[in-house]
């Protein structure tokens, strides 16, 4: 049930992304083109785990797409040569972590990539800090509620935390083979929240405040 939910808002999301896309800025267009194909990959899940009795394949591709998109918003809305550098870097190096831990810590037809994931994760909640800091040191005259990079990265620091968080509780169960579906809800309710944060960033989001941001 709440798996149907979070695919039903991935899809509504994805469709006012594509809707408003033309008036998006740069940034958001990035964020909205990840939705669109973040919906298409989730709705594939299913075929993935009939198919090939586990979706690790596609939680592997999930990562490193993941990854990439949201790196390249967070360069754009950056000021700072040394953070958009430094973000650079982070992409390269996490591209061949990805590949190490696919082909030789977990397998990328057999496990769930929680290494990659936790990794990513940290990084996130380090780009989110980092920009709420940008946001502070250079404040727009605009009401905060009002501006998709304030919603964005709220989406993005609350999905991080709360995910490393859930994933360290499934490592714990799955050590010691306890039964639970308190992870399973749990994870479901953090993708509804960051689907509805997500989705208050695309609507939001204006070129004039975005253009006051990049001063």
């Amino acid at each position: 049930m709440l798996g149907n939910i979070v695919l039903f808002l991935s899809f509504v999301i994805a469709v006012i992304g594509m809707v408003r896309f033309k008036k998006l800025t740069m940034p958001f267009k990035i964020l909205a083109i990840w939705l669109l194909l973040d919906f298409l990959l989730d709705a594939s899940n299913s075929w993935f785990i009939s198919t090939y009795q586990n979706n690790a394949r596609l939680s592997h591709v999930l990562c490193i797409l993941e990854f990439n998109f949201y790196a390249i918003v967070y360069y754009i809305l950056f000021r700072s040569e040394r953070i958009k550098k430094f973000i650079l870097i982070t992409i390269v190096l996490f591209f061949i972590f990805f590949l190490v831990n696919a082909l030789y810590l977990q397998s990328f037809v057999k496990v769930f990539p929680t290494n990659v994931i936790m990794t990513g994760e940290i990084l996130y909640v380090l780009f989110a800090v980092l920009l709420f800091k940008q946001m502070l040191q250079y404040p727009v005259q605009v009401n905060i509620v009002k501006q998709s990079v304030f919603w964005f990265n709220t989406a993005i620091l609350f999905f991080s935390t709360t995910m490393f968080l859930n994933l360290a509780l499934m490592n714990y169960i799955g050590e010691h083979h306890i039964r639970s579906e308190i992870v399973l809800y749990f994870w479901y309710t953090i993708d509804i929240i960051f689907a509805l944060l997500s989705g208050i960033a695309i609507i939001t989001d204006k070129k004039e405040i975005i253009a006051e941001n990049a001063k």
